[in-house]
């Protein structure tokens, strides 16, 4: 028998729930860890721009002496606090988070915008509504939700954790491109949605500024760039995908069928037509002028890495070429062989 209720509940529901005494924020089964700042502005930013957050989880029950309902608020506490806080001007969004109402308090919203701050109200959240359950049951509720609960990878623990401009880059960059990297096989649909495509473009990204790094680092970098970025995203994006469309120009609709969809082979690719576009600092292959070369000519000679993939009699290639499809079949992701494999293939382009 159901003994729960799946509603939504209006942001200003939950301002007069709390200002009437009938929402309890802090009971027993809450966790006690406390939001950043920067988390607190990231999930308002989600509000403003009209996108879901987690639902929260409320025992309802009846106060005998009062005979009033009590909304506790099983799960989902920092999230209400969060946005009870910034109604009440507790807190700014961050610039870097929103462009148009970053710096700015609930109450000076309507100098930007007349509507925003009824959008915000009005902005529906969604609730499992526990009526009258026994702390036992609670318990089991979600000791039940854990036990279908999937282990997080590396990346989707990472992005947990960090709400900063260069983790939104990322994001954006990433799913501006998700066409890209599904219908080239570069990611599955699967491990997209295991966030695969935001680390290979976080691990590109971090190339771009930093020059070619173990992949093992990208926490490390999210960290760093968590409070502090000092590069010009949009200026950033752009490049990434100036990179993207010499690609597409270069493979046509064969990129899906050559070598170079392979994640760590295309990681190399991408940081050597970067480094002939912008240079990255620690390449050491001349940098060339694609427009002279011709791209109908880079396109020919990149055919050389399927021939040395295809190739069945491997004393027939270089030592140069053997070294290169050991890095490539060992998927090494170290910066040294990551540097070896560009160097390399900036060889072939250059003819």
């Amino acid at each position: 028998m159901k003994n729960f209720d799946s509603r939504t509940y209006s942001i200003n529901d939950f301002i007069e729930w709390h200002e009437n005494g009938q929402l309890e924020l802090s009971p027993k089964f809450q966790r006690r860890s406390v939001w950043t700042d920067t988390a607190r502005s990231y999930l308002m930013d989600t509000i403003i721009d009209g996108k879901p957050i987690p639902k929260v989880f409320i025992r309802q029950k009846i106060n005998p002496q009062t005979r009033k309902s009590i909304r506790e608020v099983v799960d989902g506490q920092q999230r209400l606090r969060t946005i009870l806080s910034f109604v009440k001007d507790g807190f700014v969004i961050s610039k870097r988070h929103n462009k148009v109402y970053g710096g700015l308090y609930f109450s000076q919203l309507d100098g930007v915008d007349d509507d925003i701050q009824s959008q915000i109200l009005n902005y529906e959240i969604s609730v499992d509504l526990l009526v009258n359950m026994s702390d036992p049951d609670v318990l089991d509720i979600f000791s039940r939700l854990n036990s279908y609960s999937v282990t997080l990878n590396e990346q989707e623990k990472i992005n947990a954790n960090h709400f900063g401009p260069f983790k939104r880059l990322a994001d954006n960059v990433a799913h501006k491109n998700n066409a890209f990297w599904i219908d080239n096989k570069i990611v599955s649909e699967q491990n997209v949605l295991r966030m695969h495509d935001v680390q290979l473009t976080a691990d590109l990204l971090i190339g771009m500024v930093e020059g070619v790094r173990s992949k093992k680092q990208i926490r490390k970098y999210y960290e760093q760039y968590e409070h502090e970025f000092e590069y010009d995203t949009d200026d950033l994006e752009a490049r990434f995908q100036s990179v993207i469309d010499i690609i597409k120009e270069l493979f046509d609709d064969n990129f899906k069928k050559r070598e170079f969809r392979r994640p760590h082979v295309f990681y190399s690719l991408f940081m050597t037509l970067y480094h002939m576009q912008y240079g990255v600092e620690n390449l050491s292959s001349p940098r060339v002028d694609m427009n002279r070369i011709g791209y109908a000519r880079i396109s020919q000679n990149l055919e050389r890495i399927d021939y040395i993939f295809e190739e069945e009699d491997k004393q027939l290639l270089s030592r140069d070429e053997r070294q290169f499809l050991e890095d490539c079949r060992r998927a090494t992701t170290d910066t040294a062989v990551r540097i070896r494999r560009s160097d390399f293939i900036a060889g072939v382009i250059a003819g």
